[in-house]
């Protein structure tokens, strides 16, 4: 089953305009309110599960993993059992020498609407461009890593009961080009997590071309697993993603929670 949803992408920059940035004032993510620079384009959102997608075709895979934590929303159970499940997971799946990983985000879609938490995020765009390598100098001369290579994944579950409210949708990076990402600074989105990294993201102007997916009705033991970062691909493509809100969504069904790490893997 695919459906029609709106995604919104950053409008091309004019010549001469300036770098854009994310997180010096209050960005809103009030789904109702697109700003200026931002439009929304209607995509067909393709059905992921009809496919059998792994990491390295399209960038992203759906694992299947059962966590032991009990609450996601108790940041000491998560930094201490979560961090190391996900690592351990992605450092057998990969074959990675090291893995890192420096904060989380826990996201619930009603608590987003009081702003005790962020929602969903409702933009196109990557987590990092290929300037990471070299936010990462300091931790590499820290802790005297050094890698021949770096890969970060990402690693979204969503854990409310029903799995349908703002679903989590990613973009074959097969489809897209380098021409449509917008570097862009990011700036004090973690101010709670002291060790997470202030970094440069991108966010991407539209194509007919880019073709969207999502796994329908994700529970708890699922894990939506996608590239973000790959030193070794020149250039970059990145794995590009968005939260959507989904089309005649039932009435009734339980506000969308989820949480999400990233692995930084490090290749000797």
């Amino acid at each position: 089953m695919n459906i029609e949803a709106e995604f919104n992408y950053r409008k091309p920059l004019k010549e001469n305009e300036a770098k854009p940035a994310y997180g010096l004032e209050n960005d809103s993510e009030d789904k109702n309110t697109l700003p200026d620079y931002l439009k929304a384009f209607k995509k067909t959102v393709h059905n992921a599960r009809e496919s059998n997608f792994d990491i390295t075709m399209g960038g992203f895979e759906l694992i299947n993993h059962i966590s032991s934590v009990e609450d996601f929303y108790n940041d000491e159970e998560v930094v201490n059992i979560y961090y190391q499940e996900m690592a351990t997971h992605v450092k057998e799946k990969v074959g990675a020498d090291t893995v890192q990983i420096f904060s989380h985000i826990t996201r619930n879609e009603a608590q987003a609407e009081t702003g005790e938490r962020k929602g969903g995020h409702r933009l196109v765009h990557n987590d990092f461009t290929t300037s990471f390598g070299a936010t990462l100098d300091p931790f590499l001369k820290e802790t005297g890593i050094n890698p021949k290579r770096i890969v970060v994944y990402n690693l979204w579950r969503r854990f409310d009961k029903d799995g349908v409210d703002t679903p989590f949708a990613v973009c074959d990076k097969r489809s897209v080009s380098d021409k449509e990402l917008i570097p862009t600074d990011l700036f004090n989105y973690l101010p709670d997590q002291p060790n997470a990294l202030t970094v440069e993201i991108c966010q991407s102007s539209h194509s007919d071309s880019h073709k969207w997916y999502f796994y329908p009705e994700m529970n708890r033991d699922e894990v939506l697993m996608f590239k973000t970062y790959d030193s070794e691909e020149k250039p970059f493509i990145p794995t590009l993603h968005s939260a959507f809100d989904y089309p005649d969504t039932p009435e009734g069904v339980s506000p969308r929670e989820s949480i999400e790490v990233r692995a930084v893997c490090f290749f000797d």
